[in-house]
């Protein structure tokens, strides 16, 4: 199967380097999209790593519109997406590729990144979804020893490390460009869900990522963008109802209060609210979807609370160096 990674990008052309010399001969085609950065960006990596074919934009379009451009372009039959704060293991483009399989439906694939302070540790191997339509990091924490192949899949893979058949991302629409960034990946599974697709876990396509990077782990910038996701994801898809309303709330009020103590800024709360004034196409619950999903509030804090007490350990461990 012919393979597409696809990067997008807008920090520049130093952090990107290190990605792109992990993919070198592992793909079929490389498509950068440079998202505005107006930095000499586009140049260095055409110098640099003249195999990659880079796809300037005059702006910052964003994480969606840069994936579906670029998609749209691309030749693979696979589409691999890869954030550009990760850099690959051998193997990793086409451990992904080879687990889809469009005639028997799996049309998704989850990579799996480790953290990249703690590279014995799972960071994601996909997603996974409440009731409620929360998202939390398929396996984050566990050690990665763990994995092997009767680990279940999860019910999408992470935009940070997917693959897809590309015919069947772009059937659906791929991404959903009103959302800028983050949460378009749980909106895209959960479309592609509908049509019968299914993930598989390619636990042998591994990368390291070193979480939050482009934003900043808590950064008022990242809880806005992550805040206007979730209220746009409770709104288009209908999860606001009586049954499930005082789960909402108690899901929202612990985020934004631990936002509010730990980070300090409201940016959460205000990116909610615009989410959920968003224009939006409404769809209905994913009822059949989410059959059997129990993620417990609690438990979810308490795995959110652990990432954040790692990732500020390697943050001082380096600051030490």
């Amino acid at each position: 199967m012919k393979t597409s990674v696809v990067v997008p990008t807008w920090n520049g052309a130093g952090r990107i380097g290190a990605l792109l010399e992990s993919l070198e001969g592992q793909a079929d085609e490389v498509v950068v999209v440079d998202n505005g950065s107006r930095d000499g960006t586009a140049e260095q990596i055409r110098d640099e790593h003249p195999w990659a074919h880079v796809l300037p934009l005059p702006e910052n379009a964003g994480f969606s519109r840069a994936v579906n451009l670029a998609a749209r372009e691309a030749s693979g039959e696979a589409l691999v997406l890869v954030n550009d704060d990760c850099v690959c293991e051998t193997g990793f483009v086409a451990a992904l590729a080879a687990r889809l399989d469009a005639a028997g439906g799996t049309t998704m694939a989850a990579g799996v990144l480790v953290e990249a302070g703690a590279p014995s540790v799972v960071d994601s191997a996909g997603m996974e979804l409440d009731a409620t339509l929360l998202v939390w990091d398929y396996l984050n924490g566990t050690p990665v020893d763990a994995l092997g192949p009767d680990t279940p899949p999860p019910i999408g893979p992470s935009g940070a490390a997917a693959g897809f058949v590309r015919d069947a991302f772009l059937e659906v629409g791929g991404f959903d460009e009103r959302l800028f960034a983050y949460w378009e990946d749980v909106d895209l599974v959960l479309r592609l869900r509908r049509e019968g697709a299914r993930c598989a876990l390619a636990s042998d396509a591994r990368a390291r990522h070193a979480h939050s990077q482009t934003l900043g782990s808590g950064s008022a910038a990242k809880n806005r963008l992550t805040g206007f996701g979730r209220g746009y994801v409770l709104r288009k898809w209908s999860v606001v109802t009586p049954r499930r309303a005082a789960r909402v709330v108690a899901r929202e009020l612990a985020i934004c209060a631990g936002q509010l103590v730990v980070d300090r800024t409201t940016a959460g709360i205000a990116g909610r609210v615009a989410g959920l004034r968003a224009p939006v196409e409404a769809e209905p619950y994913p009822h059949d979807v989410l059959a059997g999903s129990r993620r417990s509030l609690s438990g979810t804090l308490r795995r959110r609370m652990a990432r954040r007490a790692r990732l500020r350990v390697a943050r001082e461990a380096t600051h030490d160096r």
